[in-house]
């Protein structure tokens, strides 16, 4: 059976991406496979080196309008920004001098048909001008670590080389724009019509070739070649593919989410404080809760298993929230997560003996305590 990425190569009229087990052969000069859950690439082709990245810009230029509050505004489109339509060959809106817009619509209309002059007139209404904004953005990218992210213009049509981002810098940046609910739907329509604006069609064709995908930003100019930041969420699971100087950018996109669906797992047994077990003396017991999210993403048929370890020797009295133990995440041996195991509750101190025949019951609770504390020292281990 053709895989997507081979049926986008054939829809699509792109280069051919070779079907081989394993990891994917992709065109594209530098690419990732973004995992957020665990933070990390699953999937690195000079991730982490800095290239010109045309107009994947605009998800920093549509972040910073919606952090400023913007959307609920009305900018005037100056004369600069109209200007930009004057440009052959990049892409626009339209916009005309001293046209009266809501701000969001101009965000939307900036994100699907990816306006040049829609970048200047928002970067404008938001910091005042075009270099204030920029200094923002690039400011910003320093906030979220993004180090080999530079910023000279808010639309990325240019040839300045100081102008550049990594594949792991834009996914980065792409998994905090997604975490804005407007940014998160215009990304995801694959048409809009924009009040002021008319209607519009999204640019990235993964949105109805590619099950899943939900955004979110495609780029081209002569130097960068053909970009893309794409995601696609999969049973709850979503996954970055990031391709810069590509020659099939959206064949090289849809291999590298079939990559990260088809050959690695979302393993996480444990949410935060849930109950994973208790903790028992003579006389009393307490509920451990998980302190966090167990869980890892790792190859598809790894053996997986859960462990408990508890402290063997816990005292009463204590409080609620002591650590009495943890669980850990093992695979091939190694321990891949872990989070600690809080008790649920305060646990009071044992009574007092009151007479000889209590103090002989007190006696045998602490011989009781002390097998328990025995038996903890294995710890349970079961499979996933």
């Amino acid at each position: 059976m053709a895989t997507v990425a081979t049926m986008l190569v054939l829809c699509l009229g792109a280069g051919p991406v070779a079907a081989a087990p394993g990891e994917p052969d992709v065109t594209a000069g530098g690419a990732v496979l973004w995992d957020p859950a665990d933070d990390r690439a699953l999937f690195d082709k000079q991730a982490g080196a800095a290239r010109p990245m045309a107009s994947t810009t605009k998800i920093m230029t549509v972040l910073l309008a919606l952090e400023a509050g913007a959307g609920d505004e009305t900018l005037s489109v100056s004369a600069e920004a109209a200007a930009v339509d004057d440009a052959p060959g990049t892409a626009t809106l339209g916009l005309q001098p001293g046209q009266q817009l809501p701000v969001d619509s101009v965000l939307e209309g900036l994100l699907l048909r990816s306006g040049n002059d829609a970048a200047v007139a928002v970067a404008e209404h938001v910091s005042g001008s075009e270099p204030a904004f920029v200094a923002r953005m690039n400011a910003r990218a320093v906030e979220l670590g993004l180090d080999a992210t530079s910023f000279v213009n808010a639309s990325g049509l240019t040839n300045d080389l100081a102008h550049h981002a990594s594949p792991t810098d834009l996914a980065r940046l792409a998994e905090v724009a997604m975490r804005d609910d407007d940014f998160r739907a215009w990304v995801n329509s694959m048409s809009s019509t924009v009040p002021g604006i008319g209607t519009l069609v999204n640019r990235n064709e993964l949105l109805d070739r590619y099950r899943g995908a939900d955004g979110v930003k495609t780029g081209y100019t002569a130097l960068a070649g053909l970009c893309l930041v794409a995601s696609a969420t999969r049973d709850g699971r979503r996954l970055f593919s990031v391709v810069l100087d590509s020659q099939a950018s959206f064949s090289d996109a849809a291999a590298l989410l079939d990559y990260g669906f088809n050959a690695f797992r979302r393993v996480q047994p444990l949410q935060r404080r849930v109950r994973v077990t208790r903790y028992h003396w003579a006389g009393a017991d307490v509920a451990l809760l998980s302190d966090g999210v167990l869980g890892r993403t790792l190859p598809t048929g790894a053996a997986v298993r859960l462990r408990t370890i508890l402290r063997p020797d816990a005292r009463r009295p204590l409080r609620s929230g002591h650590v009495l133990g943890r669980a850990e995440l093992l695979t091939g041996g190694r321990v891949v997560d872990r989070v600690a195991l809080r008790a649920a509750r305060s646990v009071p101190a044992s009574p007092p003996a009151a007479s000889p025949a209590a103090g002989a019951t007190t006696v045998g609770r602490a011989v009781q305590d002390a097998l328990r504390a025995f038996a903890r020292l294995r710890p349970v281990t079961r499979e996933l």
